[in-house]
């Protein structure tokens, strides 16, 4: 079936659905007409992730500099309805009516406004507003055969070729006795610091601390602090070049610790595989599907040779293609699957899989 697209307006027409009284703003590039029926947007087309425009068929960001008068057009729930137009070969685009989904900064001003459509845009209407660009370039994956023999090996190739070249940090924090695995980890993140901004973060400093399998050494923290990742300490057994990991529930409650399935080598690269879809400047989340229309999709990318992640939480497994991660969970009936990729023209292949998206940045 061919899909229509709305039929353009001048951009006066557009701005006169405000009705009368309009005054105008510029918030970043978007224009503004507040009135007395209405709120009418308009944006500009192009492909800007977090920054202004259209974001996904769901979604539109506006961002600038503070804004005075605005703050009651854009609460929820607004007094006006909002239109949302896009600028499109010198006519207006009608996207249909929004909702203000997230408003920050404080009244009376305005600066960073996250709008809802109330009808998610159709997919080429989508293409059309927000096209989707050529891929840069895309680091390869042949460090996966290194991960059996070479972890850190592998993890150094990984972190170099999907986090970007920074500017190292001007002090080097004073780590003090760690296995090897770790010492490794901070000096890749010297190189890449991205590993250590992570929402969920390895520890700049690691700390001593005790739990339910003895002294341990948490170097790794989530849900801000609600769980750890530990090794023990002081090193023990013929294990302690590359000692196992121990995941820590309620650890200054009443703590419940388990083995992960890795030594800590292979662990870290588990971890930043896991938190780089987490970062990635694109995603797209499949949380119930079908294993059938898994299973094709999967052949065409790379399992990563490593045991099940976060065990007592789904048991992740990770597959991976140039620019692109998969982490997957599942039972036998349905998986959950979810995607982080380098670039949007990444993940836009993925639109043809079926699955019922729960988010997609492609």
């Amino acid at each position: 079936m061919t899909q229509t697209h709305p039929s353009p307006t001048t951009e006066a027409a557009a701005l006169a659905a405000a009705g009368a009284g309009a005054q105008r703003y510029d918030l970043g590039s978007a224009l503004i007409a507040a009135g007395d029926d209405a709120t009418v947007v308009l944006v500009e087309p192009g492909d800007r992730p977090g920054l202004d425009g259209v974001q996904d068929a769901g979604t539109v960001l506006l961002t600038g500099a503070p804004v005075d008068g605005l703050h009651t057009r854009f609460v929820h729930p607004a007094e006006r309805p909002i239109h949302v137009y896009a600028r499109l070969d010198g006519a207006c685009l009608p996207l249909g009516a929004a909702i203000a989904a997230r408003t920050e900064s404080a009244a009376p001003a305005i600066s960073h406004v996250r709008l809802q459509f109330e009808q998610p845009l159709g997919r080429a209407l989508l293409d059309l507003v927000r096209p989707v660009p050529a891929p840069g370039p895309t680091p390869a994956v042949d460090w996966v055969d290194e991960v059996e023999a070479q972890p850190l090996r592998a993890l150094e190739a990984f972190a170099l070729g999907w986090f970007p070249a920074e500017q190292p940090p001007a002090e080097e924090p004073e780590l003090g006795p760690v296995p090897p695995a770790l010492a490794a980890f901070h000096r890749l993140a010297r190189r890449r610091p991205a590993l250590l901004r992570f929402g969920n973060p390895v520890l700049k400093r690691p700390r001593r601390a005790s739990g339910p399998l003895g002294g341990r050494l948490v170097f790794a923290e989530w849900l801000g602090g609600g769980m750890d990742w530990s090794v023990p300490w002081p090193p023990e057994g013929p294990a302690k070049a590359d000692p196992r990991v121990w995941h820590t529930e309620d650890p200054y409650g009443e703590p419940e610790s388990e083995v992960e399935a890795e030594p800590l080598s292979r662990f870290l690269l588990q971890f930043t595989l896991y938190e780089a879809v987490n970062s990635a400047p694109y995603q797209a989340w499949a949380l119930s599907a079908p294993n059938e229309r898994v299973a094709p999709l999967l052949r065409m990318l790379r399992p990563v040779p490593l045991g099940p992640y976060l065990p007592a939480y789904g048991a992740v497994r990770f597959h991976v293609a140039p620019g692109l991660i998969a982490r997957v969970t599942g039972d036998e009936q349905e998986a959950v699957v979810t995607f982080g990729a380098l670039h949007r023209a990444v993940l836009t292949p993925l639109s043809a899989h079926g699955f019922e998206w729960h988010r997609f940045d492609g």
